[in-house]
């Protein structure tokens, strides 16, 4: 009775103990969501993959010796189940040490993040948005436009072409059937940016540019049908809307004090 009644008591301890674990692995889950959904992707982090967050100890089975004296199996589960939070909650922990190391570089990421537009829009027209389209040359076919077109007004060649944040001159190239002279540019946090149909590249690969340099000229090189810049924002390596990043509609003098300040000396 008395061996019973023990039997009892450490069983209902038990499986009061498994219940509150399965709660804290709720709550575990929940914070990797935001984690990966949020903190990570605010910065530009890649994402904890489940494969990791979940990844099993492999080899030899470690519960064996308990599993072949556990009658009813809950000690066993308890077990696998309290080993399983300990290693998600010490891959969520450095996950959030990282988190925290990116944070403190958020000021840096503010003036990297492509957040200006590349052209002065008081000289420019939107001739084409981001998304489905008619393809300009081949008419009876519909295509993703993976950019805005932006065309001078003049239509006349060499609008000045600014980077649009902070990064390293990834690629300078000549695509002769798609982009012709475009620039690519690496701002780090998840973002590049790629400039395309250029009469002139004013940069070189491997540079160092600050937000508001003027890096090309526009021009109508490549698979063009007039003097235009193509212009791409791509984040974590998917292609997004540009406009989404910057304001169109900022004034002609605000727009020049930014891309005067990269020529600013410091004084001495």
């Amino acid at each position: 009775m008395i061996v019973d009644r023990e039997y009892r008591e450490w069983h209902s301890k038990l499986t009061l103990l498994h219940r509150r674990l399965e709660a804290a692995d709720l709550t575990l889950t929940d914070m990797e969501r935001r984690d990966n959904t949020l903190y990570r992707s605010v910065f530009g982090m890649e994402t904890v993959s489940d494969d990791i967050r979940n990844a099993g100890y492999g080899g030899v089975d470690r519960y064996a010796d308990v599993r072949n004296r556990d009658y009813t199996g809950l000690f066993t589960s308890t077990l696998m189940l309290s080993d399983r939070l300990m290693k998600k909650a010490y891959i969520q922990s450095k996950s959030f040490d990282q988190v925290a190391l990116v944070s403190e570089r958020a000021a840096e990421m503010a003036v990297c993040a492509p957040t200006i537009p590349p052209v002065n829009y008081a000289n420019v027209r939107q001739a084409s948005g981001f998304g489905m389209r008619v393809d300009p040359i081949y008419r009876d076919r519909h295509r993703v436009h993976q950019g805005v077109d932006l065309a001078p007004k003049s239509g006349k060649e060499g609008e000045p072409v600014y980077v649009t944040g902070n990064g390293i001159v990834k690629e300078v190239r000549y695509d002769v059937g798609g982009y012709g002279r475009y620039i690519l540019v690496d701002h780090g946090f998840g973002y590049q940016t790629r400039y395309a149909h250029l009469k002139a590249a004013l940069v070189h690969e491997g540079q160092e540019v600050q937000r508001g340099q003027q890096i090309a000229e526009m021009g109508n090189t490549g698979r063009s049908t007039g003097t235009h810049l193509h212009y791409e924002v791509i984040y974590m390596g998917r292609h997004v809307n540009p406009v989404n990043y910057y304001n169109k509609d900022i004034l002609p003098e605000d727009y020049a004090a930014i891309i005067d300040s990269p020529n600013e000396k410091p004084l001495s």
